[in-house]
């Protein structure tokens, strides 16, 4: 599976252990916060952000222990992209995610960390802006753009590493940013990764012949031109994930 994340939503059993208010100032404080709010002794805080630079509101904040099952604490951010969350003795780490609705369906995303490392009740400063693509950092791994895998019908048996795909947005990515059209080879010759979540008229070519491609294990025609969806999960598989294969004559 390409996102093998490690389990760091394991329950929100710690909740109670409390929520600051960002407005609380009874912490020393130091220059290196988000937006003037520094980091305090004992909490983590920080700021989350689109791409743009947008504040993003109700994204899922996780301090995940990095040694005990079943111990973390949660929050959301504010209409300021903002948090800020006590945390006792221990060492931990920080998450962000964020659940997003896109043609008719909820994608979630873990968001990108201006720094992954772990910390302890000294407090830390944890701000993340989502990325539609990019390796994620340990401790986590995968990509963040979305998986599309390729097999051949079969009986059909050419260099799949020499297909050369298009992708072609159709309408705005997940974040409702523009795309561009994106060139690719399947240099696994089974994978296309990292791409940004979106819909894509998919072409492809194999010695200067179009190759055709439909859902993976369907009845479905195969076409020239596929009209390709990301899946939010493939049960067992993968996640933000679609399953193809080519035929080629």
């Amino acid at each position: 599976m390409e996102y093998t994340k490690k389990q760091f939503t394991r329950g929100i059993t710690l909740l109670a252990w409390s929520v600051i208010p960002l407005l609380d100032s009874g912490c020393t404080k130091t220059k290196d916060g988000p937006d003037g709010d520094g980091a305090r002794t004992g909490y983590v805080t920080g700021i989350v952000k689109d791409g743009a630079g947008k504040p993003l509101e109700g994204t899922h904040i996780i301090i995940d222990h990095s040694i005990f099952f079943n111990a973390n604490i949660t929050t959301r951010t504010n209409g300021e992209g903002k948090y800020a969350i006590k945390v006792p003795t221990g060492s931990w780490y920080a998450f962000a995610k964020r659940e997003v609705a896109y043609n008719g369906k909820t994608y979630s995303f873990y968001l990108h960390p201006d720094n992954p490392t772990g910390f302890g009740d000294e407090g830390a400063v944890r701000n993340f802006v989502w990325k539609l693509t990019g390796i994620m950092p340990e401790p986590l791994s995968g990509h963040y753009g979305g998986l599309v895998t390729i097999d051949n019908f079969p009986g059909i048996y050419i260099e799949a590493t020499e297909i050369d795909f298009l992708l072609t947005p159709i309408g705005p990515l997940i974040d409702g940013s523009q795309g561009e059209a994106i060139h690719l080879k399947a240099e696994d010759a089974h994978t296309l990764r990292d791409i940004p979540i979106g819909r894509y008229r998919l072409t492809g070519t194999y010695g200067g012949k179009p190759a055709t491609f439909r859902r993976w294990n369907s009845d479905d025609p195969f076409v020239a031109d596929y009209e390709l969806h990301f899946e939010p999960q493939i049960a067992a598989q993968c996640d933000n994930c679609a399953k193809l294969e080519y035929y080629w004559e």
